[in-house]
């Protein structure tokens, strides 16, 4: 049941993500588009390190460590 729960969760997420990017192509003036927010925020050297380091995080701890048995 939680396996379902969380499954339904990220597809919701990913589902809110195109819709949104959808919409940001359709009407640029109310809502950026992934490409033009990515542009401006890759713009200073510390947020670049961050967003380095953060996708370093995500893939360590949720691709290549084995921190948590889970049995569902």
């Amino acid at each position: 049941m939680i396996r379902v729960i969380v499954v339904t969760g990220y597809l919701v997420i990913v589902a809110v993500a195109i819709f949104s990017e959808i919409y940001a192509q359709r009407k640029p003036n109310n809502f950026a588009p992934i490409g033009d927010m990515l542009e401006h925020v890759m713009t200073s050297r510390t947020t670049r390190i961050g967003v380095i380091a953060a996708w370093w995080w995500f893939g360590w701890h949720f691709a290549f460590a084995d921190t948590v048995q889970l049995e569902l």
